[in-house]
């Protein structure tokens, strides 16, 4: 027994020092926090469902999602199933089939031979797939795919089941024969990843691998404020850390897809009663969705 106890501390120290040398090896850098966002810097700073509407015509709704299965967000509150029943027509972002999967999960692997370990290198590879067995991906399929692929499945939340929220409401819109719109198509989405440089998207990497606890509790720290209809609490999480890559990469993936939208919603807003599904961080901000569209004259409301 007194021989357990000697050892003890010695494996702790063990373990300790080869999580501590993975990660320098890895060349981890420290988080950089960006300005701090005020309440003044941000329009639309609560709210979830929002009615859109022309003075006189027909009312429209936004609701901003999240793209996970956790319960506390895909419990879909009365007033949201009400006004998604009183819609004829449902808008998401991207219209999940099963050629849409199979063309997304296609995207997301090298097809030239290539290796992730090779073009990452081997040391972040393997702190990377050492954090992808959460999600039940194992090391020799890691090694195939993509940066961006690996950062974007390390920035869910691991060992969460079951069917997201825009997913849930397709279903639900599908099953009372409502018209299913996407706003985008499968290669905007994939071209929206692939157009950031390699290089950049090993950086996001190793940022997200470098720091996965960190942002998985600042992922569980997201549901809260999404429970709370916080829209500015999100924007400060997300917009928290700041590299010139992860700049580029928030343009592309928010700011430029809001503007797109927005010019395909507009005609769909002209005909009214439709209810759009988006990202939450899709709607706040000088940039955001609900922005854009008041400067094309529709009035916006926060009703949940």
């Amino acid at each position: 027994m007194a021989s357990n106890v000697k050892v003890l501390p010695t494996l702790m120290l063990t373990v300790f020092l080869a999580g501590y040398q993975a990660a320098f090896a890895a060349k981890c850098p420290p988080l950089v926090i960006g300005p701090a966002i005020t309440s003044g810097n941000i329009k639309h700073p609560s709210g979830l469902l929002w009615r859109v509407m022309r003075p006189g015509k027909a009312e429209n709704f936004v609701l901003g999602t999240m793209h996970v299965s956790d319960p506390r967000v895909t419990a879909i509150a009365n007033i949201v199933t009400d006004e998604l029943e009183r819609s004829e027509r449902f808008a998401m972002e991207l219209l999940l089939d099963a050629d849409v999967v199979f063309h997304l999960q296609a995207a997301m692997f090298y097809l030239d031979g290539r290796r992730l370990g090779d073009i990452a290198g081997r040391e972040l590879f393997e702190l990377a797939a050492g954090h992808l067995e959460n999600y039940g991906i194992p090391t020799v399929i890691a090694n195939t795919m993509k940066p961006w692929a690996v950062f974007t499945a390390l920035s869910l939340p691991a060992g969460k089941e079951g069917i997201p929220l825009d997913l849930v409401l397709m279903m639900a819109a599908q099953a009372a024969g409502k018209e299913l719109i996407g706003l985008e198509t499968v290669e905007e989405q994939i071209a929206v990843f692939e157009s950031i440089a390699e290089n950049d998207q090993v950086e996001m990497l190793r940022e997200v691998a470098c720091h996965y606890d960190h942002f998985q509790e600042d992922i569980e720290r997201m549901v809260q404020h999404y429970e709370e209809r916080d829209l500015l609490a999100l924007t400060r999480l997300t917009l928290r850390y700041v590299t010139d890559e992860k700049k580029a990469f928030l343009d592309k993936l928010l700011w430029q897809r809001n503007e797109k939208m927005v010019q395909r919603l507009k005609p769909l807003f002209d005909e009214g009663k439709v209810f759009v599904a988006v990202g939450a961080m899709h709607l706040p901000g000088e940039k955001g969705i609900l922005r854009r569209l008041e400067q094309q004259g529709f009035v916006v409301e926060a009703i949940y």
